[in-house]
């Protein structure tokens, strides 16, 4: 790979294009505007070829949510390809770009693969009771949950849920959100 760290501006220009509107839903980067407009009025059959190298690098990238080693090895293979190989200016100008929108990329995708509602805010209180019709149930501490959940990708709420938990049963809920965690790290690890 080129260890000068020189990219090609125009390319640069044009790869931040596709993933505007690929993955942003910026529909003013359309063909003519970026053939026309960042590419320089390249004729349409070699717009079309770098229209369809690019766009398959970049969903490439972005289905594999590559790490920068797995990128190196992908820009790699690009490069020893015979026909339509990259050049280390190419790889230079693609390893810029994904450093700067790796993470804007997937947390578009994962924002756009949530179907349904997502966790928008967790708030809780201890209570203690003050009344009650059994002297035993008198000063007896319970934590009241208030859980705001909405659309992903959005900042309304559209629920909330409010319930009251015992000692004993927060115990219960701290141990499954406890197996949650185990099962979600074993997951990561692999």
């Amino acid at each position: 790979m080129s260890s000068s760290g020189e990219v090609d501006k125009t390319l640069l220009a044009f790869l931040n294009g596709l993933a505007r509107r690929n993955f942003f839903g910026e529909n003013q980067f359309t063909d003519e505007f970026l053939r026309d407009e960042v590419l320089g009025n390249i004729n349409e059959d070699d717009y079309a070829v770098l229209l369809k190298r690019f766009n398959g690098i970049i969903l490439s990238m972005a289905s594999g949510d590559m790490d920068y080693t797995q990128l190196d090895a992908f820009l790699t293979s690009q490069m020893k390809k015979r026909q339509g190989a990259l050049s280390e200016i190419e790889a230079a100008t693609v390893r810029r770009f994904w450093k700067t929108q790796k993470n804007k990329i997937h947390e578009c995708l994962v924002a756009s693969s949530t179907w349904d509602s997502s966790l928008k805010n967790l708030s809780w209180r201890v209570d203690v009771q003050s009344k009650a019709r059994h002297i035993d149930q008198l000063n007896q501490p319970s934590v009241i949950v208030e859980l705001k959940v909405g659309p992903a990708g959005k900042e309304e709420v559209n629920d909330v849920v409010r319930f009251e938990l015992n000692s004993e049963k927060l115990s219960e809920l701290l141990s499954q959100v406890n197996d949650i965690q185990k099962a979600i790290d074993t997951h990561m690890q692999v």
